[in-house]
């Protein structure tokens, strides 16, 4: 099976962008910058990861607000790691570092940029308008991107079908005429399911999915798509 979309929907961070490499060098970085002693690098990354990682799913999933997860994300990692740092100078220091950061997930930009050549691109996200912005036109993509479409400019986060159904209308495609591409098995494949789009999930970190359909590997989704 192949699909022929007249617009696919693309996911950002994870899926585009490399987040975990992006944000791993900025921490490394600032705790550099603010004195701060990392005993173990490694620890240090997984400890923020899986905080990060839990507090992003609750705010995706309507638990806690964009507040919350900016005031309390460094506050838990400092006590996590046990070490007394300045958890609001840190994490403006974060917001503003890690978005510059211009790594991509591999052959991300090669692939883009091919299917921009046939078809309507689109970027659905649940990151923050002034966040997201500053890593697409940093990775020097946006020009391979109809609308960049926002949870913020919606009302509505992934995986609710009032966000698709959004991003539907601003493609001005029906649900069949669609593809949704993105790391996440619930926020991106199963939401976009629910709103009758089809999915392929990019799995790079081998999550328990459920997916239909499974990549490992951004090049393997030229062999979906027509």
């Amino acid at each position: 099976m192949k699909f022929t979309p007249k617009a696919i929907f693309f996911d950002w961070d994870h899926t585009i962008w490399d987040h975990d490499r992006n944000a791993n060098e900025v921490l490394v970085a600032l705790f550099d910058e603010f004195n701060l002693p990392i005993a173990d690098k490694n620890y240090m990354w997984n400890t923020f990861q899986q905080l990060n990682d839990s507090l992003w799913e609750d705010y995706q999933m309507g638990r806690i607000s964009q507040k919350t997860l900016r005031e309390t994300r460094f506050v838990r990692f400092f006590e996590s790691l046990q070490i007394d740092g300045p958890a609001h100078e840190f994490s403006e220091a974060y917001l503003y570092q890690t978005p510059r950061k211009t790594h991509l997930i591999a052959d991300s930009f090669e692939v883009v940029e091919i299917l921009a050549q046939k078809y309507p691109l689109y970027i659905l996200t649940n990151g923050f308008n002034d966040i997201q912005w500053v890593k697409i036109e940093g990775a020097g993509m946006r020009h391979f991107f109809k609308e960049v479409i926002t949870s913020e400019t919606t009302g509505h986060k992934k995986p609710a079908p009032e966000f698709f159904d959004h991003a539907l209308q601003i493609a001005g495609v029906k649900p069949e005429e669609a593809l949704m591409i993105g790391d996440h098995p619930v926020i991106d494949i199963h939401g976009a399911g629910q709103a009758g789009i089809a999915g392929i999930h990019l799995n790079q970190r081998n999550v328990a999915s459920s997916c239909e359909i499974q990549i490992q590997e951004m090049r393997a989704l030229l062999d979906w798509i027509n």
